[in-house]
């Protein structure tokens, strides 16, 4: 199902004891109050952009491989809908998807391709990221915590000149965007 919530594919780290080479399934639900976040700077002021959680999947199929260096993942795709980000401001708003393209690109991809245990509740993911028609493959760190529910929390920083994407400038060119961008989230998930 390729309408996943990436993160939520982490929820197998806990049975990874026993490297096995057969796909397994499983199926996740997303609870409400999971979070994700877009944040970055100007050269004035910093500027946040949630993501509407109710435009979240509520449940996914999850088929992943598990092996003795880590967890593989197939078809483990989230796709986040520009629209669903807010600013908290219209025109911030409108930059925003100015920047990302959103009239020509509607959406921002994440993959999950593999998971690499660490020691106690950390792994590192590897997430295939697609915005604005690039790709880039990236590794970051995710904390498990378990307590009462599944929660994968991390932040994952990137520049967006990688996705060829150029940054708004404002009053004929005083106000810049930064390049590097924070992508924060806060998941907690139920099987």
């Amino acid at each position: 199902m390729k309408n996943c919530i990436l993160f939520f594919l982490i929820m197998s780290l806990s049975t990874l004891a026993s490297a096995q080479s057969h796909p397994k399934q499983k199926t996740m639900y997303i609870q409400p109050e999971s979070q994700l976040l877009i944040s970055g700077d100007t050269n004035i002021s910093g500027f946040s952009c949630n993501f509407d959680g109710k435009m979240l999947p509520t449940n996914c199929a999850v088929t992943y491989v598990e092996k003795k260096d880590g967890i593989s993942f197939k078809n483990a795709i989230l796709v986040l809908n520009n629209k669903g980000f807010d600013c908290g401001n219209r025109q911030i708003n409108k930059d925003f998807h100015a920047l990302l393209q959103t009239e020509e690109y509607p959406s921002i991809e994440l993959e999950l391709k593999k998971v690499f245990p660490r020691s106690g509740n950390t792994a590192v993911a590897q997430v295939l990221i697609r915005m604005a028609g690039e790709e880039k493959l990236y590794e970051f760190p995710v904390k498990v915590l378990s307590n009462p529910a599944t929660c994968f929390t991390g932040t994952l920083e990137l520049d967006i000149n990688d996705f060829g994407l150029e940054p708004p400038k404002k009053a004929f060119g005083l106000i810049k965007v930064k390049d590097n961008i924070e992508i924060s989230f806060n998941l907690t998930v139920a099987e």
